[in-house]
């Protein structure tokens, strides 16, 4: 998939490398520690309440440099959501991103059908997935599914996902992983996988802007860089393929996606993040 300058050889030499490193790390982290969920747990509620405290609805709304990337410079682009990445947390890693992308030339409606057309999001996101199924729906705006991804490593993830509808030409929703299973051996790739999407529709196109937060195992400075370059311990990257795939299926206009099917279980109460009693000691980082 990717291409490197430096010899095959000396290539697949870093790779077992990495790789051993990778994995003597995760054979210590295959239980995640009470700790590292709670600590995960503190910052998830300091940053849904600095996203909720937000007085724009897109990142773009305010930063005039940000927009024009987006729109005449027709870039995908990530910011640091909230200071430098990874935050420490007990035992673990916390990654946290925004990411934007203007889709031109299309509306609302066909952008948030592709989204919810979930049993066919390997097919929308190729480089990303290998399989997606819906589980349940409630509703128009509830549903939970499953998907396996591709990299670092095969990881399947169950998720929660609730949308809401702002206002005729404005939508946003929450994607929460409810569990993650690595196929194989466990190397703590990641332990969680959260995501909020904001959408807006303008004359020209559709606005897409989301924060993802994951947390991964407690991985050193050397591991971490030479796993990005070989094997995509990189949400950042993770994020820019998600919204380039995005933007590529939703502008593919001999794509037709389907509504999700009826007929499925309830998916229940919404899943919400547990409450945390010291969120001061994250809130701000």
């Amino acid at each position: 998939m990717y291409k490197y300058d430096m010899p095959v050889r000396t290539t697949r030499a870093a790779a077992v490398l990495v790789l051993g490193l990778a994995a003597s790390v995760g054979l210590r982290a295959q239980q995640v520690k009470p700790e590292t969920v709670h600590g995960f747990e503190c910052y998830i509620q300091s940053a849904e309440a600095r996203m909720d405290a937000r007085p724009q609805f897109l990142i773009a709304d305010s930063n005039q440099p940000f927009n024009d990337q987006l729109v005449r410079g027709r870039k995908v682009q990530t910011i640091l959501a909230n200071g430098p990445n990874p935050h420490p947390v007990p035992g673990g890693q916390l990654y946290d991103w925004i990411g934007g992308v203007f889709i031109p030339a299309v509306n609302l409606e066909r952008t948030l059908r592709m989204l919810q057309d979930y049993d066919r999001r390997a097919q929308y996101f190729p480089e990303i997935l290998s399989s997606s199924k819906l589980q349940c729906r409630t509703g128009d705006n509830h549903f939970g599914f499953t998907m396996q991804m591709k990299e670092p490593a095969i990881i399947e993830t169950q998720n929660d996902v609730v949308w809401e509808k702002v206002d005729a030409k404005r939508w946003r929703c929450r994607s929460y992983s409810t569990g993650v299973r690595e196929i194989g051996k466990n190397h703590g790739y990641l332990h969680k996988l959260y995501s909020y999407w904001r959408f807006a529709e303008t004359d020209k196109g559709v606005y897409v802007e989301s924060e993802t937060i994951t947390l991964s195992s407690e991985f050193g400075a050397f591991t971490r860089a030479l796993g990005s370059m070989l094997m995509g311990i990189n949400p950042e990257k993770s994020l820019k393929k998600t919204l380039e795939s995005m933007r590529e299926s939703v502008s593919n206009k001999s794509l037709q996606f389907a509504l999700p099917p009826a007929g499925l279980p309830a998916c229940g109460e919404p899943f919400r993040p547990s409450v945390c009693t010291t969120i001061s000691a994250f809130y701000g980082r």
